[in-house]
């Protein structure tokens, strides 16, 4: 039975909801993650199967805390606190994992048996006993829900919760006290690094789990080992999980700003942060530095160096921590951060280019106990130490950069970026669409002109979702391995494959009607320029199109923006739904100019 206790505040209710209603809350897109403050999801299947365990045995558990919101003109629950639980409870009924060896009876639900009729659910044997589903169903989970009225309150609130007992790292708490550009550089760059970036801020729960971290016993999200912090054995699994990765990214994003080097320390974190004041105001000072060189050139430039990087390590055939000292049982953050500035200083400081991968691998190779002198490891970096380690690995690398000639690309290598671009795709479909190429696979191998009209027709359903919006078409990725063993067949390439998605580019194009790459990327532009497309927008498309590379594959991505007004292409409007375009109406014309008025 549900029952309510009505606190003293006016604004706040406390109430037992069963599982079986908050699964229904779920499914209907009630609960909301605001990325801005909340954590990754990282519980793993150990602590997920404890808590199902509680509950299977009627114990009480902790209080999920919501926030009464609207969004997108509907009423929803920012989850404040509770996130890791309410993920473990609706994981745990869809059968992405077992407890005891067995999984839940989807016939114990209203819902779930609707969806297991339907196909949108799959049973997975062994059934745990229905009597027992039946109980967990039942259960009430006890909900505290919120309405603030006060920009702030739930950032502050957040804190509170969160500053007492062992709830979030130290890191997580100086993110979530904090909002600047500093603040959002390293948490949008962390996520990207990681894998597990989304385009917005605000996801619904259930689009959480394709971006959480999990381990190999769930099949679903992004595998911890492939991170790149631990699959380079830069940092251990369990500082991924406190946010030291951040910390990392803090480090290094703040030497590479500010004009006069600080040490590296947990305390100089929290100055940064403003959980510490002292006369040097060395918060004021970084937000001053990242709001010189702007948010976006320091993002661009972070992503080039670390995937140039990530080239070298690839040529190497090391993982980083080998590469440093041959020794695979070392985790080595400041190594790393000592590699990453000198390359920064080589590649963006100076504006020079490397000039040979593989030479650059093989400099490397012992580097960090040759060159780098980090001392005792943990505590306090002084800033001339960190200075000189810098200056000595730029000193030994040298030889294998060179100046950067003007035609030489600067940042069109989007390792980082494709891969977080298909990572978002999975949460926001409507805008992202791929595309394998122009040339048809058909024997008569030709130019697909009708594939330019959908790109155009998809351009403009994606402006149309917000004044705000703000989406990718990328050509040359094939979205199922028949396509890609046809592109194989065809042309001799080989897929790059990278979550599910399958790389093969579009350089192989280029031989069929035209000699190169440039003239082919030419010509495409041309068919671009005489389209009848809204003309704001095809100005967009033609400054923001790009000829990118991923390792040895060429893509073109174009970057969709909205121009401030619905715009139509031939006579007709069109929005996104899902990864579908759909033609809007004329009863649907108020509704489209409103949203834009």
């Amino acid at each position: 039975m549900n029952t309510e206790i009505i606190s003293r505040h006016p604004e706040l209710s406390i109430k037992g909801e069963s599982v079986e209603r908050v699964y229904g809350f779920y499914k209907d897109s009630t609960f909301l993650v605001n990325r801005r403050y909340q954590r990754k999801l990282v519980w793993d299947i150990s602590e997920k199967r404890s808590f199902i365990d509680s509950i299977m045995k009627g114990y009480p558990v902790p209080l999920v805390l919501l926030v009464d919101v609207e969004y997108e003109a509907t009423s929803a629950y920012e989850i404040l606190d509770g996130m890791q639980r309410l993920n473990a409870i609706m994981a745990f009924i869809e059968g992405e994992y077992e407890v005891n060896g067995r999984f839940f009876d989807l016939d114990s639900m209203a819902r779930t048996k609707q969806l297991l009729d339907e196909g949108v659910l799959k049973q997975r044997e062994p059934k745990l006993e229905r009597s027992i589903c039946t109980r967990i169903a039942g259960y009430q989970i006890p909900l505290s829900i919120y309405k603030f009225t006060q920009e702030g309150e739930v950032d502050d609130v957040f804190i509170r919760i969160n500053s007492h007992g062992k709830h979030l790292s130290r890191q997580e708490l100086r993110q979530a006290g904090t909002i600047n550009n500093f603040s959002e550089l390293v948490r949008k760059l962390s996520a990207s690094v990681r894998g597990d970036s989304s385009e917005g801020d605000i996801l619904y729960l259930h689009e959480m789990a394709e971006i959480s971290i999990t381990g190999k016993e769930l099949n679903y999200g992004i595998n911890i080992d492939d991170v790149f912090w631990i699959k380079e054995n830069i940092l251990t699994r369990d500082y991924l999980r406190e946010s030291r990765d951040e910390e990392l990214l803090s480090d290094i994003i703040s030497y590479a700003v500010m004009e006069e080097k600080p040490p590296s320390s947990s305390s100089v974190l929290d100055e940064f942060y403003g959980r510490k004041n002292t006369s040097q105001n060395r918060q004021q000072q970084l937000e001053d530095a990242v709001l010189k060189y702007g948010p976006e050139s320091i993002i661009q430039n972070f992503q080039f160096v670390h995937d140039e990087m990530k080239k070298v390590m690839d040529i190497s055939g090391d993982k980083f921590n080998i590469l440093m000292f041959d020794d695979a049982g070392l985790r080595v953050p400041r190594y790393y951060q000592t590699v990453f500035l000198a390359f920064h200083e080589l590649l963006i400081v100076r504006s020079m280019v490397i000039s040979d991968h593989k030479v650059l691998a093989k400099s490397l190779k012992g580097i960090g106990k040759k060159h780098i002198n980090i001392g005792g490891g943990g505590g306090r970096w002084s800033a001339i130490e960190r200075k000189n380690n810098v200056n000595a690995v730029v000193g030994v690398v040298m030889n294998s950069f060179r100046e950067r000639s003007e035609d030489d690309p600067v940042n069109d290598t989007w390792i980082t970026k494709l891969e977080n671009i298909l990572t978002q795709s999975k949460t926001e479909q409507n805008l992202y669409d791929f595309k394998q190429g122009f040339i048809t696979l058909d024997d008569k191998r030709k130019f697909n002109f009708g594939l330019l009209d959908k790109i155009a027709e998809t351009a403009s359903a994606m402006a149309n979702k917000s004044p705000n919006s703000k989406g990718y078409i990328i050509v040359g990725v094939c979205e199922d391995s028949k396509t890609s063993e046809r592109v194989r067949t065809l042309f001799g390439v080989e897929a790059v494959e990278k979550d599910n998605y399958l790389i093969t580019g579009i350089g192989h194009e280029a031989t069929v009607e035209h000699e190169n790459l440039d003239r082919y990327f030419q010509f495409i532009l041309s068919k671009i320029r005489s389209m009848d497309l809204h003309e704001g927008l095809k100005q967009s498309l033609l400054k923001n199109i790009r000829l990118v590379t991923y390792y040895d594959k060429s893509l073109i991505v174009f970057m969709v923006s909205s121009v401030g007004e619905p715009v139509p292409y031939q006579g007709k409007f069109f929005v996104r739904h899902g990864p579908h375009n759909q033609e809007v109406k004329a009863e649907g014309f108020a509704s489209l100019y409103k949203m834009f008025s």
